[in-house]
């Protein structure tokens, strides 16, 4: 790594603090996400329909609450306490959801999960905020080491699954949550002071930067793209037990090493000079998930569902971080929403994922899910690269 690139992130105000809160969240999720789909059908009893109806719902609530978060944070002298609250909220709901499995009270717990999905954007916002010129980089790196505790916490979950059932795995979910706020609590006020006193300059005009390129259109590609990666991680667990006839810990193994995988493609973005730009590079990343999909369609046992991890790892890697950072460039000066609005074509992606695995499966099966996936991932291919050509060029940003 470049040595400017590494004085830049160890002079980050509270970068130690605020790593350790990433990491803990990245294992939160990765402990929970990949088998939220599995709890609903084996351990609740759920149709296609009411997983899809379960799952919808949790996006709806992350969506709705995450957007008035993350308006609210940019409005805040100090985005600590939207970061405090949400971690909270996670760590209630998923307690909630390990001590029922009433789908009535599972439905109502999704309102602190959906406050609970601001942390990740309000966390790397606040990170962008403490960097100040160093911005990029350190949302690299920072959503590197999120990659990092997925790299492993997929099979810690598989391994907590096991051991402890359902309860045992969503409350040490809660429990990594409730830590994240640990580390946040104790962000000195004097690094948030140098936060605001060298607060983050305003990013130079680019070819993708005002109306050259709309907000509005290109956050639906990422919808497209989001429902996409939502419905093909609902599904694959599903694809991998019981079309595959592959174990839980192979779901765990395959999604930590796509994991795994991400993190020297991350890290490359960090320590290399670009010849692309992140707009051409998130259009082959989107090109490469529709191989991906056919990879997964013509896989033939697990095995070779982890080849197709390598691709799916470069895809992932490209559209977490650079995607975030492409946004925050379509709205320079509005940081909170703009890394919002990234998180929330994700959220949004996962509410029409739920709807969309669901239909699909219950009339087709869960195959035909990865079918679907391909076709939307041209189309989120298609639209980004129309906005490229001057499709809705005129078309102003949303505030």
């Amino acid at each position: 790594m470049q040595t400017n690139t590494l004085t830049s992130l160890k002079n980050v105000p509270g970068i130690g603090g605020l790593s350790i809160a990433i990491m803990l969240l990245g294992f939160a999720t990765s402990f929970a996400q990949p088998y939220l789909s599995l709890f609903g059908v084996t351990e609740i009893g759920m149709s296609p329909i009411a997983l899809g109806f379960f799952l919808t719902t949790i996006a709806l609530s992350s969506i709705v609450i995450s957007t008035l978060l993350g308006r609210l944070s940019d409005r805040l002298p100090s985005r600590k306490p939207v970061v405090l609250l949400s971690v909270a909220c996670a760590a209630l709901g998923y307690t909630l959801y390990a001590l029922t499995e009433n789908y009535l009270l599972l439905l109502t717990a999704v309102v602190f999960i959906g406050t609970g999905a601001a942390s990740f954007p309000q966390l790397f916002a606040l990170a962008k905020a403490q960097a100040g010129t160093a911005g990029e980089q350190s949302m690299t790196a920072l959503r590197s080491l999120f990659s990092l505790a997925w790299v492993v916490g997929p099979g810690i979950g598989a391994a907590l699954l096991a051991a402890g059932g359902f309860r045992g795995l969503f409350l040490t979910t809660a429990a990594c949550f409730a830590l994240a706020a640990v580390p946040i609590l104790r962000t000195s006020a004097r690094a948030r002071e140098a936060a605001r006193a060298n607060p983050v300059a305003p990013a130079p005009p680019s070819a993708a930067s005002g109306t050259d390129r709309p907000v509005a259109l290109v956050a639906l590609s990422f919808v497209l793209y989001g429902t996409s990666m939502h419905m093909g991680s609902v599904a694959l667990p599903i694809h991998v037990t019981q079309v595959l006839h592959g174990t839980t810990s192979d779901v765990g193994l395959l999604v930590g090493l796509c994991a795994l995988l991400e993190i020297p493609v991350m890290l490359s973005f960090v320590v290399s000079a670009r010849r692309l730009s992140n707009e051409k590079l998130i259009l082959w990343g989107i090109a490469l998930f529709v191989l991906y999909f056919v990879l997964v369609l013509l896989s033939p046992s697990v095995w070779w569902l982890a080849v197709a991890q390598a691709v799916r790892a470069v895809v992932i890697a490209i559209l977490a971080t650079l995607g975030m950072a492409y946004v925050q460039e379509l709205m320079p000066d509005r940081v909170g929403v703009a890394t919002t609005l990234y998180a929330n074509t994700m959220n949004a992606g996962a509410l029409l994922g739920g709807l969309g695995v669901g239909l699909c499966a219950q009339f087709f099966g869960y195959t035909a899910v990865f079918v679907l996936c391909a076709l939307l991932s041209v189309a989120s291919w298609a639209l980004l690269l129309a906005t490229r050509r001057g499709l809705g060029k005129r078309t102003p940003a949303p505030i």
